[in-house]
């Protein structure tokens, strides 16, 4: 059962409802209806745990929620069939199968980006795990479908409804009216349909069917918490699949980072001095700003796309564990770009004329400090999530707090080459990266959750 008990929701300084209270039952389906602008997009988001509403309540018994927005809600890099197969907890025969249902078989191996968008729907219709006692929220279901589209996703209700489930959608044409247009009424006749109708200019002014009467939610707070979570090693195995998929779609996006180290650290010598003696006492600096600046350029790619395409919101709507997927994400990042730069800087800190062992010392200072540099920048695009178009620029204000790591990195290398003892740099060096990794992507999963309201 769902219980929404006097819910205003803002957006803004607008006020788009005031007081909702209502319920919904297991077998009924529930239309919220009203023009553009009155918060039905709103109230759907804050009944997914995406946005909480401003002031009252919403309390769910339902084992699992699921949300599909009007677009968007996967990454349109990936195939229709890794997309399923990260939405869905079901094995790959029957998501093989729900492929030839929905009518998408022919396109399981294209980018979601390159389909129509009534075909996009179809891909989102198929990952709906259909599951006893499960709570089902869409945005605009209707839209671009066609006939048989319209019938498939009517179908889905019905299963769902028939297992103890629940189905919210916002719509502008009533499910009556669709079922009227495509099919025999009495083939959804076991359909229980509420109505709740928002009308524009009043937050108060909302009108609820018969059936729908808020009831008391005491008791449904602890069944909430009670829900069965997701299992660590699954998350983990999840999340690195997933971007193992994306590193395929986005090879130059990783591959330009490189490239750039590659440029600075060349091109400067040309624009400076020739001098050996010259080249030596400048080559740790060049090559730690470098490796900042190209690192923090480079995390546009880390979150945002994210972000703007829903997936975030799909993660909290499923409980998935965001702060895992930010180690993940950091932790790719670091292998992807921190090592091949601190690798490459092995021979090209030899060509400065810096000797063998200090060469070294170069490589794996930048290896270690660029796991903190991973996760220094993770937060940091968290952060620059609320700023929406400020990715780079909040980016940028992690200098101050790399600037410490630089100096630290840099005494490294000139304690090599003054034969001293630097154990205890290193030592430091690596606790301060397992320090940020650990302990960040924590931090993250707030910001993250903040960002989507």
């Amino acid at each position: 059962m769902l219980t929404a008990t006097k819910v205003t929701l803002e957006k803004g300084k607008k006020t788009l409802l005031k007081e909702l209270s209502f319920s919904l039952k297991g077998g009924q389906i529930l239309q919220v209806m009203g023009p553009n602008g009155v918060g039905k997009t709103t109230l759907l988001r804050s009944i997914s745990k995406i946005s909480p509403p401003t002031k009252g309540a919403i309390y769910s018994t339902f084992v699992s929620t699921l949300f599909i927005p009007t677009s968007g809600g996967c990454r349109h890099e990936l195939s229709v069939s890794q997309i399923l197969t990260d939405m869905s907890d079901e094995g790959m025969d029957t998501i093989l199968k729900k492929l030839d249902q929905f009518r998408i078989a022919d396109i399981k191996d294209k980018p979601l980006g390159s389909v129509s968008d009534g075909q996009k729907k179809r891909v989102m219709f198929a990952g709906i795990d259909i599951k006893e006692n499960s709570l089902l929220i869409i945005d605009e279901p209707f839209n671009t479908l066609d006939n048989n589209g319209l019938i498939l996703l009517l179908n889905v209700f019905s299963k769902i409804c028939s297992k103890g489930g629940a189905v919210i959608i916002s719509t502008h044409i009533s499910i009556e009216e669709i079922i009227s247009g495509v099919a025999s009424k009495a083939f959804f006749k076991e359909l229980e349909i509420r109505l709740l109708e928002i009308c524009p200019h009043d937050p108060l002014d909302w009108k609820l069917s018969k059936g729908s009467e808020s009831i008391s939610d005491q008791g449904l707070t602890q069944i909430e918490a009670n829900k069965k979570q997701h299992g660590i090693v699954k998350e983990y195995v999840k999340n690195i699949v997933r971007e193992s998929q994306l590193l395929k779609k986005e090879f130059s996006d990783l591959s330009w980072p490189i490239v750039l180290f590659l440029m600075i650290v060349c091109v400067i010598p040309l624009g400076t001095t020739l001098n050996q003696s010259d080249l030596i006492n400048i080559v740790s600096g060049v090559f730690w700003v470098a490796m900042l600046l190209v690192m923090i350029f480079a995390s546009n790619r880390l979150l945002y796309p994210e972000f703007n395409q829903g997936v975030l919101d799909q993660l909290i709507v499923k409980k998935r564990s965001l702060s895992i997927y930010c180690f993940i994400k950091a932790l790719i990042n670091w292998i992807l770009v921190g090592l091949p730069i601190s690798v490459l800087s092995l021979p090209l800190s030899m060509v400065y004329g810096l000797p063998n062992t200090s060469a070294m010392a170069m490589s794996t200072s930048l290896a270690i400090g660029s796991l903190f540099i991973s996760g220094a920048l993770i937060f940091f695009s968290s952060l620059g999530l609320m700023a929406r178009q400020a990715q780079t620029v909040i980016s940028l204000l992690s200098l101050p707090i790399l600037i410490p790591l630089m100096i630290f990195g840099s005494a490294i290398v000139r304690g090599t080459l003054d034969g001293a003892s630097v154990n205890n740099l290193y030592l430091l060096l690596t606790g301060m990266s397992l320090f940020c990794i650990l302990t960040v992507p924590f931090i993250c999963e707030k910001l993250l959750v903040l960002a989507s309201e």
